[in-house]
């Protein structure tokens, strides 16, 4: 018997105490200081940065004291400051890659950030298992960047 798995997109909502600008530029131009590199990276004590380069075309990378330590990703789509999307495979192979939007919203406490992470299929068997695991990942590490963005 097969249990079916949940593959629909997860979706997380946050919401920081800043402008718009500052939560974009908090989020891509500032990613090492809130990122949780120690539980969520792929060289986990041996990460000591991630860099997001800022276009379309630009790469999310995993840098350790030696250089390069992993691609986490792609950007597809950048327009400043209301939205980025990017590839999702950090360390892994890019044909499994999901797809991650960001989108950055001026609301009345400061500004929404939502997130939205789909193509779990792309991952065949494990995208199920994949989806459960990310959807406790998104809310630990958007906890990081809500108590760093203020």
């Amino acid at each position: 018997m097969t249990v079916e798995q949940d593959l629909s997109p997860l979706v997380k909502t946050v919401v920081v105490p800043v402008g718009v600008d500052r939560a974009f530029e908090a989020f891509t131009a500032e990613t090492s200081a809130w990122w949780p590199l120690f539980s969520h990276s792929v060289g986990e004590e041996a990460a000591n940065e991630v860099r997001l380069e800022g276009a379309v075309g630009g790469r999310i990378v995993e840098y350790g004291a030696d250089g390069e330590l992993a691609t986490w990703g792609t950007i597809s789509d950048w327009d400043p400051p209301a939205s980025l999307s990017f590839s999702w495979h950090p360390g892994g192979d890019p044909s499994e890659a999901g797809q991650v939007t960001v989108t950055f919203e001026a609301t009345g406490g400061g500004t929404q950030v939502q997130l939205v992470h789909s193509g779990w299929e792309r991952r065949g068997e494990g995208g199920g298992r994949a989806r459960l695991s990310y959807d406790t990942g998104w809310d630990y590490v958007l906890g990081k960047y809500v108590e760093f963005a203020r």
